[in-house]
């Protein structure tokens, strides 16, 4: 294996660590999170934005809160698609008032 592909692993491994851990703690991200999706969509995140030595240098428990935080947004998003627009609105003017 080429060094990148071992970083690449590695990223992977903590990655999938992380995902399983917060599924399990939270059963709402298992319900509506396909597991394989979300840690293909933090590996590319992670691998977009970060280089691999600041990926390595993230605590577990760092890289625990930004995976919740982003794993949070998603769910958040996929509930914003069941809404109607009269809902929607409803839901906008909540957030706006906090």
């Amino acid at each position: 294996m080429l060094s990148t592909d071992i970083q690449r692993e590695f990223i992977i491994q903590r990655i999938e660590k992380v995902v399983s851990s917060l599924m399990e703690e939270r059963p709402l991200f298992k319900e509506d999170l396909d597991y394989r999706e979300i840690v293909k969509h933090l590996l590319n995140i992670a691998q977009k934005n970060l280089a691999y030595q600041q990926f390595h240098d993230i605590s577990d428990k760092e890289l625990k809160e930004i995976c919740s935080f982003i794993m949070a947004t998603e769910v958040l998003a996929k509930i914003g698609e069941d809404l109607t627009p009269e809902q929607m609105l409803i839901f906008d003017e909540a957030i706006q008032r906090k």
